[in-house]
């Protein structure tokens, strides 16, 4: 049984949702959508998301190569980061646009809320200016996150202030736009 001990609601998943996702994505996240339905947890810091909102809205901005080509949104972060479940491999996988790269969080999905109920997912994705910026610049709305303007490819500095809330999407489909698809 998975808990999430500090989860903010945000709105239940429909049952089509679900069932249109059962068998793709892992149980462990079946049972999150059931259970807590879409919201926030880790500080903040994560979102639990519609996977096919961001399909349709950013699917062609996820960049996956490798496998099967399969890659589900299933989860944002604070950061404008988004996070895949790679049925091919499996894995969970980190898109860190701020930064052109990605990073593995885990083959099963239960490793990888591990990681969050360990403190390290903020390591992990090289987010530890998150928690200043929600210090410096308050909670975040369930569908926006901290975006660097101007963007850190584009020669912006790594600093609080030079963070702004954005919507996570069409931060997403600016970052693409500007810096190209992150290929994995």
């Amino acid at each position: 049984m998975v808990e999430i001990a500090d989860f903010v609601p945000h709105a239940p998943v429909p049952a089509e949702i679900i069932e249109e996702y059962r068998g793709r994505v892992p149980d462990e996240l079946i049972e999150v959508w059931e259970k807590y339905g879409y919201g926030t947890f880790g500080e903040g810091f994560l979102r639990v998301i519609d996977p096919k909102l961001y399909e349709a809205e950013v699917g062609d901005c996820i960049g996956k190569t490798q496998g099967d080509g399969i890659a589900i949104p299933i989860m944002v972060t604070g950061l404008g980061d988004l996070i895949t479940w790679e049925p091919s491999r499996p894995g969970v996988t980190a898109i860190i646009y701020r930064l052109g790269d990605t990073v593995g969080l885990g083959s099963r999905f239960r490793s990888f809320l591990r990681r969050v109920e360990d403190e390290l997912i903020l390591d992990d994705l090289k987010a530890t200016i998150f928690p200043k910026a929600v210090a410096a610049h308050g909670e975040l709305p369930y569908d926006q996150s901290f975006i660097f303007v101007p963007l850190l490819s584009l020669g912006g500095a790594e600093k609080v202030e030079n963070l702004h809330k954005r919507e996570t999407i069409a931060s997403i489909q600016v970052a693409v736009d500007l810096q190209g698809v992150i290929g994995h």
